[in-house]
């Protein structure tokens, strides 16, 4: 088998994986609110958003895909004064098989550390099997769920991919409404513009396995 057969191949397989990944580099969370789906085993996605407004903020996430359906998260949340790191974790009832809903529960700030407090979560998304025809959506989700504690009450949401590899992002959190516009220049890695709590945010995240 010729070297030029070989490095063929390589890249080709290289491509495909990339592609893969990029079908599942979404994580625990829409905006802010859960999305009840996991990370896949053997993968991770880091997230940072930062606000420049009210003195700065700068947000980071670490999604961690584990065995048995269960995802863990890392979160910091940093100003000049200050700074919380918090865990949480999500685990898997249901997966998304295509026509019923994916179900999670979850229990974000297990340590009690964040403003927000321990919270508990029951999260449903639900991708919508069939579209009309329309040059200007690929994939509509959407998503709710209840949650306790620091997530007061119930939360929904939807997100639209479009064929321009843009998506679009919106959610109630139980206490205020959230939007981001999310673009993947390639298919590891999203650029985004939010709007939270009222507040715009710009940030980044990177989708990796191992």
């Amino acid at each position: 088998m010729s070297a030029k057969f070989l490095h063929i191949t390589r890249a080709f397989a290289v491509l495909c994986v990339l592609c893969n990944i990029a079908g599942w580099a979404r994580a625990d969370r829409l905006v802010l609110t859960p999305s009840a789906y996991n990370l896949p085993p053997g993968s991770a996605k880091l997230e940072i958003a930062r606000r420049e407004s009210r003195g700065g903020l700068t947000q980071y996430w670490l999604h961690v895909g584990l065995v048995g359906g269960i995802e863990l998260e890392g979160a910091r949340f940093e100003t000049q004064r200050r700074h919380i790191d918090s865990l949480s974790l999500q685990y898997n009832i249901l997966p998304d098989i295509g026509f019923i809903p994916a179900v999670s529960v979850g229990v974000r700030d297990v340590a009690d550390r964040t403003d927000d407090g321990i919270a508990f979560y029951l999260a449903v998304a639900y991708r919508l099997p069939y579209m009309p025809p329309n040059p200007l959506i690929e994939e509509m989700y959407l998503f709710g769920g209840v949650g306790a504690g620091g997530i007061k009450g119930p939360f929904v949401g939807a997100e639209v991919r479009t064929p321009f590899r843009i998506l679009l992002s919106a959610e109630y959190d139980s206490r205020a409404w959230n939007a981001a516009v999310s673009w993947e220049p390639v298919p590891l890695l999203r650029l985004r513009l939010y709007s939270i709590d009222g507040e715009t945010c710009y940030g980044a995240s990177l989708a990796v396995s191992f």
